[in-house]
């Protein structure tokens, strides 16, 4: 346990005996009977951060929140070293007597989410108070049954307060608080801007301000100074700023408590980059991104607002994520439901999808306004045949090159991380029989790789491991958008149902002959028995079909255009698809508006 003790102090005192008048365990003491307890307790001071006790040690104490506040976490079987906050201790509250009434170790690990003042009652006393003043325990077993009868909630916490972080002396960290304050404004009631000038304050006082405000925003200064250390020790998410205009980034500023160990857990971290008035250069922003030290990074032009907002929609939970399921030419519904989304005013801050899907989605991610979606898809898939480039079928039944030359003019060498939306895309792979999600790496070639349906197109291989099309395996990646607990999610799902059909009359397979014929003198008529190419299209698909209803589920708004009349491989139906996601997507949204959870898609 990592705590300073420290004399008795007349303002600790007043917050002790506030808290003591509040706590459960002594509610029912009388004035004298306090005091003598008062004598029995030992002040710590824990950093934000520092662990008070961790799962598995005896429980020696019982401890009251006077300042501050304490965090539980349990530890995930799969995730130790990132455990799930799962309470909050607030003051007036105490924390380690169910560990100590079954004299048992501790379940859970506790920890300072801010800088906290708590007082120890140690094993001893408090059975000695529980002797003495039995009138305590009913109160304290209610209080106990009360909290283990609350619901826990199903979302993750959001953060309510950010150190903001500038790396780099040119960094405008001053406007920019001010812009992302305004921001947060149109989320929650009040927002406060704390600077150094506040460095002389209590732990309470800080309280008092992340009590009264929706969110905290602390300015940190350049260098590492006893401000920029508390701005540490209170941030719920620690917010790097830098200029993406930097040739070289500079180093990670104060290495974000990377130094400090034995934490029971990290905050967020984020990175945000500063554009002047221009996108990403492709390939610029890996560099900058610190080996995966950010939780997410986020590209923002400070003079364009609908930047700033969308940055202060992901960092408290607030956004809006769209997933896009693959299904061939049915895919160009999602252009339709794009258009409605956007004319409805729902923002669309990160998006992802599989196979056809994912690249819709990529174009979403890149900024193609609606002309661009419907002019750059139009000119790939129905002015030109994507499926054309025939090679000996040894591996697939079209060499692919015309579906990468399409994807690597459209996108160029820009990776995924220099898209302005976060963005991922969905492969299977066949080396690890998993579905893999894809945050990073060139995006022209991740996306090929996520459309490359076994046996029609050649698959995809990285560092010796091979993947195909994503629908093989999560062909409506749902719920890991869901994952990233970033706020709502709308899916948008495309049955692949009713791709297949064969005449009735056809009971034995048709020779080549009869193919040729039939194509020769009877060519007006559609073929009674699907083509090789639609075969394996809906073999590739049909796997992933159990998972759907489960992603379905997932979805805060699930978008379905009827599509069953479009065949996978019809690239001519583009502008009836269009309508038809329009349509449905406008239908569904005026639904969702009568409803409290929907109408929080909307932004004024």
């Amino acid at each position: 346990m990592t705590a300073i003790a420290t004399p008795h102090e007349d303002a600790s005192l007043l917050r002790l005996r506030r808290a003591l008048q509040r706590a459960p365990l002594f509610a029912e003491l009388d004035a004298r009977n306090i005091t003598a307890v008062e004598r029995e307790l030992a002040r710590l001071v824990l950093p934000g951060g520092a662990p008070l006790f961790r799962q598995g040690e005896a429980a020696d104490a019982v401890y009251l929140v006077a300042s501050g506040c304490l965090g539980v976490f349990r530890h995930e079987d799969d995730n130790v070293d990132e455990p799930l906050l799962i309470a909050e201790i607030t003051p007036g509250n105490i924390v380690g007597e169910m560990s100590l009434l079954s004299e048992g170790e501790r379940t859970r690990s506790v920890a300072a989410l801010r800088d906290s003042e708590v007082w120890r009652l140690s094993r001893s006393n408090f059975d000695s108070l529980t002797e003495h003043h039995p009138e305590v325990l009913p109160t304290l077993m209610r209080y106990v049954a009360a909290r283990n009868a609350a619901t826990p909630s199903k979302r993750r916490r959001q953060p309510r307060t950010f150190a903001i972080l500038p790396a780099g002396p040119d960094v405008p960290s001053a406007r920019f608080a001010v812009l992302l304050a305004d921001a947060l404004g149109r989320i929650g009631n009040q927002v406060q801007i704390l600077g150094s000038d506040s460095l002389g304050e209590e732990p309470e006082w800080f309280a008092h301000c992340e009590m009264e405000s929706s969110f905290v925003l602390y300015r940190a200064d350049q260098i590492l100074t006893p401000w920029t250390e508390l701005c540490l020790r209170q941030a719920d998410c620690l917010v790097v700023v830098r200029r993406a205009s930097v040739a070289r980034p500079t180093k990670v500023p104060f290495e974000i408590e990377a130094a400090r160990s034995g934490a029971i857990f990290h905050r967020r971290r984020e990175l945000v980059l500063l554009h002047e008035g221009r996108d990403p250069d492709p390939g610029s922003t890996t560099a900058m991104l610190a080996g995966g030290l950010y939780g997410q990074h986020h590209h923002v032009r400070l003079d364009v607002h609908a930047d700033v907002d969308r940055l202060a929609r992901l960092l408290t939970g607030h956004a809006v994520g769209v997933v896009m399921a693959g299904g061939g030419a049915r895919a160009f519904t999602h252009i339709g439901v794009v258009k409605a989304l956007r004319a409805s005013g729902v923002p669309i801050d990160q998006i992802g999808g599989t196979s056809m899907g994912a690249i819709v989605a990529a174009g979403v991610a890149a900024r193609w306004s609606d002309e661009e979606l419907t002019e750059r898809f139009r000119r790939s898939f129905v002015e030109v045949n994507p499926l054309s480039d025939y090679t000996i079928p040894a591996i697939s039944m079209f060499s692919g090159h015309r579906v990468r030359g399409l994807l690597r003019s459209a996108f160029g060498e820009r990776d995924i991380e220099d898209l302005l939306l976060p963005f991922y895309c969905v492969t299977a792979n066949l080396t690890t029989s998993a579905a893999d999600i894809h945050t990073v790496g060139r995006l022209w070639r991740w996306l090929s790789a996520s459309v490359s349906i076994p046996g029609v197109l050649p698959p995809f291989n990285e560092a010796g491991e091979v993947h195909v099309d994503g629908g093989v395996i999560d062909n409506f990646p749902v719920r890991a958008m869901r994952r990233l607990g970033r706020g709502l999610t709308i899916g948008i799902d495309i049955d692949t149902g009713g791709a297949l059909a064969a005449g009735a009359g056809v009971m034995e397979p048709w020779s080549a002959w009869e193919f040729f014929r039939r194509l020769l003198w009877r060519r007006d008529e559609t073929l009674p028995i699907p083509s090789i190419v639609r075969i394996l299209l809906r073999a590739a698909l049909v796997s992933s079909t159990a998972n759907a209803q489960e992603d379905r589920a997932a979805a805060d708004l699930l978008i379905t255009p009827p599509m069953n009349h479009v065949d996978l491989l019809d690239w001519t139906s583009f502008d009836n698809a269009i309508e038809v996601g329009y349509r449905t997507a406008m239908e569904a949204l005026d639904k969702a508006r009568a409803v409290p959870t929907g109408a929080r898609l909307f932004v004024a």
